[in-house]
């Protein structure tokens, strides 16, 4: 019987070191759910706000929607929320960029910068 103790304390203390490494996992990738959630949601009102605009008053959205939070700002580069959330930003700008091509007549590319450039108020 005695012989039975030390490896139940051990089977115990690696199930305690296992269920805690699975907490630490489990809270870290809902912080980096949270803040993909975040940056998405930041394209879209973004995105909403240009489609909304007149002429090429969209050109400040689609700037902060290129520009802010570059990839791997918020969760690792390459990782599976980082490639969503670029996913979701190459969607907000190709739909900007069509709705400056209708509204200003003009077909400048699919360069968001070039765009940003050439109407950029700053």
């Amino acid at each position: 019987m005695r012989k039975k103790v030390p490896w139940v304390a051990i089977i115990a203390a690696a199930n305690v070191i296992l269920c805690g490494w699975a907490l630490v996992s489990y809270l870290y990738l809902r912080v980096q759910v949270v803040l993909a959630n975040d940056q998405t949601w930041r394209f879209e009102q973004s995105r909403s706000h240009a489609l909304a605009s007149k002429n090429a008053e969209g050109v400040a959205d689609l700037q902060k929607i290129v520009q802010e939070y570059p990839s791997g700002t918020k969760q690792s580069k390459g990782s599976l929320l980082d490639q969503l959330v670029e996913q979701q930003r190459a969607s907000a700008v190709r739909e900007v960029l069509a709705h400056l091509r209708k509204e200003t007549g003009k077909n400048l590319g699919d360069d968001p910068n070039i765009w940003i450039e050439t109407y950029s108020k700053n």
